[in-house]
Order: structure tokens, then sequence, then C-alpha cells
């Protein structure tokens, strides 16, 4: 049984558009943690069937974790309000993946993305440095739980990567990841925390790589560029250069 952990904040139509992307799902277990007080959502909670908390919580990395406490299934996936699961057979692929290859601790996937300049786009995952940010979409990861269970849950002391220094864990321990390309797996609300406050994460991020060891020589030069880059289109958008920023997009995803 896979566990699809959904987190949401005052966001009851988010809420239930990711809900009913899983609904009918066969072998997955949902758990969704309100931190919010919207009644619509919290009456909405009563009637799915969902295992759900309604109740305060110190932050994201929090919420996951109260998840994670909850959680019964052999494998985990973090599937906020917003996002919604597009490819329904990936479940039970991965349930597969993980039978087949006893090596793998999570699997990862494409993502259609709502940017909020060039509309949606088909991105793959950058698989990359990980001084050049997260490599794989933790939307679409399919974790298993033995994996929490060596390397711990999410620290709370991170508002926004919490994501990104839990993979900075699974790097320093070994372990790996499959890559399942037949389809994206999630489509993602470019509205999300990561994406609004790239200018908070980004400094976190580097928090990680320092708290693990990572910060080579390799991932503080891609930490660079990562930041120039993002320098560089804030400063396109500020002087009015969003549609050539949204064409530079359209041709690095290959629109």
């Amino acid at each position: 049984m896979i566990s699809v952990i959904t987190i949401t904040f005052n966001n009851y139509e988010e809420l239930k558009a990711t809900l009913l992307s899983i609904e009918g799902i066969p072998g997955i277990e949902s758990i969704v943690i309100n931190g919010g007080n919207c009644k619509d959502t919290r009456g909405y909670l009563a009637q799915v069937n969902a295992v759900s908390v309604s109740e305060p919580d110190h932050g994201i990395a929090d919420a996951f974790n109260k998840g994670l406490n909850l959680a019964n299934g052999d494998a985990i996936m973090f599937l906020n309000s917003g996002d919604s699961i597009i490819e329904r057979s990936y479940i039970w692929e991965v349930e597969n993946i993980f039978e087949t290859n006893p090596d793998i601790g999570f699997v990862h996937g494409d993502i259609i993305f709502n940017d909020s300049i060039c509309g949606k786009m088909h991105i793959r995952p950058a698989l990359c440095a990980l001084g050049r940010g997260m490599p794989y979409f933790h939307q679409t990861m399919v974790v298993r739980r033995s994996v929490f269970d060596k390397i711990g849950n999410f620290k709370l002391n991170y508002k926004i990567t919490m994501d990104f220094e839990f993979v900075c864990r699974m790097h320093k321990v070994g372990i790996k990841g499959y890559y399942w390309t037949k389809a994206p797996i999630v489509a993602m609300d470019g509205r999300g925390v990561s994406v609004t406050r790239e200018h908070k994460s980004i400094p976190e991020s580097l928090k990680g790589l320092k708290e693990n060891q990572l910060l080579t020589i390799d991932n503080l030069l891609w930490y660079l560029i990562r930041y120039t880059l993002f320098s560089g289109r804030m400063v396109m958008m500020k002087i009015g250069l969003s549609k050539l920023l949204a064409k530079l997009k359209a041709i690095k995803h290959k629109r």
C-alpha cells in the first residue's frame, strides 16, 4: 500500500481537486493534514474517504511529519493541495518497480507545470548536482517507508526546502532512485511556496548543503549559477521582459 499525504492550509477548492485526482485508485491510503481554519475544508474532510487531522501546525515540515506518523503504507507520496495525479497507472507501476528492484529507495518522474508566465509545460526532472537545486520533483516521488526509518523525517528548522534537505540526506547514504519516463505524473500548481518564495528557498538550500557536508566546489559553483540565473529572471520581469522570459522557458523545456 502507498500512503498519499496531502497537506492543506485554507485552500478548499485546491484540496478538492487533489483528492478527486486520487479517488478510486486502488492500493492507496489518503491522509490529509489540515493546518487551516476553513469550515468548508473541515466539512469536506468529514465526508471523504481519507484519514485526516485538522489542527494548527508549525509549518510544512511539521505537517509532513504528522502525515508520516499516521501513514501505514510501505511507501509514501506527498501530493500537496493544488497538485493532481494525471497518470493514475503510476501508482501500481511503482509497486511493481519496488518489487522487482529491491535496491531502489524511491521512484520519480515528470510533471505538467502550470507556469505563471507561459502556461502549462511538460517538465522533466533536472537530475542535476545538488548545488543546482532539487534534482527531482517531490510531488512525483514515492519513497519507501524504510528510507524514512533509516534517515529520519523532515527537519522543522527548514521552512521551504525541507524536501531538498531530505534528498541531501538520501544522497549522503547512497539511496538510489528510479526515473519513470512513460508520461507526466502530476499536474503541479505554479503558485506553491517553493515557487513564490524562491528568493528564500535558494539560501535555505545552501544551508542544507552545509549541514550535510555537501558543499563541495562543484556544488558551490552550481549554487552560484542557480543564484545568478534566478537574479537574471527577476531583473527581466522587473524591466518588462516577461514575454522574452516566457520564450526562453519554452525553448528550455522544448514546448
